[in-house]
């Protein structure tokens, strides 16, 4: 799965946060038109990816900001959803993590 043991990453989770890392710059992109057609679809499919498993786990809410926290490493102490448990913080963002991993079919 993405933890082999507490605290050690593998290579699926790794590329799941830099992924989520990208998000912003690739809307971006999107927004501006500032690429090839064919570059920007690919941007397009990415995020609306990433987009639709994040809201799948938290019902839609959070999820920019669930990929944002993603990608910059920000832990519950710091982040800007204040108003869930940081259990279930945590609890979403490893689900999150998993469901961006199976939609962008890195792993079953």
């Amino acid at each position: 799965m993405l933890y082999k043991k507490r605290g050690e990453r593998d290579t699926v989770e790794e590329i799941v946060i830099a992924l989520c890392r990208d998000y912003r710059r690739r809307q971006l992109a999107i927004e501006e038109g500032s690429a090839s057609r064919r570059v920007l679809m690919e941007y397009a499919y990415l995020n609306s990816k990433m987009l639709l498993a994040a809201g799948e786990v938290t019902g839609g809410a959070y999820a920019n900001a669930f990929i944002e926290d993603i990608g910059e490493g920000i832990g519950y102490a710091h982040s800007g959803i204040d108003t869930l448990s940081e259990n279930t913080y945590k609890t979403y963002k490893r689900q999150i993590k998993r469901a961006i991993a199976k939609k962008l079919h890195l792993t079953d």
